[in-house]
This record gives structure tokens, C-alpha cells and sequence, in this order.
């Protein structure tokens, strides 16, 4: 037998509903509380859902802005600053033709591996300027999950803390109650010393 299965079947027997006359007051208190967590945790997937399929939408939004934006290829033709590292690129000079086919030139972001002189694709939105690129459907539904997965965290630490707060409080009123009746105890079983 494993002990993770015997820890869960203790744990299953601890909560549970019998007329058990050694489960206490106390006992049922935090049965019932974590029935109701586990409800709540069950109820709060449709919130997150919700939050994720928005989250889903906002990025499909994203997604179609990108008919506004279109890329085309660019020369890299110098180098306007040094690399800054927590950027994780380095602003360089590109130099590409317009539509109307004259030159046009512009700073943009670029990792520091690509060389002056090589060309690349850079995005220009509705106007002509450089832009970012549009967002990608793998991007969309990372963080479409993510956000459904976030909420469901932070629903299932709010309960956590929850039971683990509340079992605090039912230990230590189990622990009176148990200090109480071992006084009880040597109240009735005293015996006076015989002198």
C-alpha cells in the first residue's frame, strides 16, 4: 500500500459525515468548510473561463489589427546606440522603399546580432511609421491560458489560506477543550493525600 493512498484515505475518513461519537463539534465545523472550499474551487472555474475567453478575444483583436499593419523588408544601415542589454536588442537604422516607391529611412529595435548591412523585416502600420509586430495566434492563447490558470491560483490560494486559517483557529479551540477536560479529569480522580 502506497502512503500517498493512505494519507488521501485518511484524510477521506477524517471529512466525512457518520455518527462517529468521537468526532467533535470542531471536527464537522472544518468538514463542512472544506466541503464548501471545494465547491467554491469548483464554482470558480467558470470565472476563470470567462476571464480567459476575454483574455482569448483581446488577443483575436490584437491578432486582426494586423491588416493596418504590414511588413516589408528593410536594410540595416547603422547603428544609433549602444546595446542595452535589458532590452534585449539595440536601436539601429533601417532604410526600406514605400509603396509610393521613394526611400524612406527609420529606428527600430533589433536584436544585436543582426549586422549592419544585412537586411530584415520590420512592420509599418497604416501610416508608414515602424511599428510591432502583430500579435500571434501562439501568443493569443498563452496568455488566454495563463490568465484562466492565474485566476484559478489565485482562487485556490485565497481557500487555501481559508482552511489553513481556519484550522488554526479549530486546533487551538481543540487544544482548550482538551486542556479542559484533562482538568476535569484531575479534578474527579484526585485523591487527597493521607497524612
Amino acid at each position: 500500500m502506497s502512503s500517498f493512498g493512505y494519507r488521501i484515505r485518511c484524510r477521506l475518513r477524517l471529512h466525512r459525515f457518520d455518527s462517529n461519537p468521537l468526532r467533535r463539534r470542531s471536527d464537522r465545523i472544518e468538514t463542512v468548510a472544506v466541503l464548501v472550499s471545494l465547491l467554491l474551487f469548483v464554482a470558480g472555474l467558470w470565472p476563470a473561463a470567462g476571464i480567459g475567453r476575454q483574455a482569448y478575444q483581446d488577443g483575436l483583436r490584437a491578432e486582426l489589427a494586423a491588416p493596418y499593419r504590414r511588413a516589408v523588408a528593410a536594410e540595416v544601415v547603422g547603428t544609433s546606440r549602444p546595446a542595452e542589454p535589458s532590452l534585449g536588442g539595440q536601436v539601429r537604422t533601417v532604410r526600406w522603399t514605400a509603396a509610393n516607391g521613394t526611400p524612406r529611412t527609420s529606428q527600430v529595435m533589433l536584436p544585436s546580432a543582426v549586422p549592419v548591412g544585412s537586411r530584415t523585416e520590420i512592420w509599418l502600420d497604416a501610416t508608414g511609421r515602424p511599428t510591432d509586430p502583430p500579435q500571434s495566434r501562439v501568443e493569443t492563447v498563452t496568455v488566454a491560458t495563463l490568465t484562466a490558470i492565474g485566476v484559478m491560483a489565485c482562487i485556490s490560494m485565497i481557500l487555501l489560506v481559508f482552511l489553513v486559517g481556519l484550522r488554526v483557529l479549530l486546533n487551538r479551540y481543540r487544544d482548550a477543550e482538551w486542556e479542559r477536560a484533562w482538568s476535569l479529569a484531575d479534578q474527579r480522580w484526585h485523591r487527597p493525600k493521607q497524612g
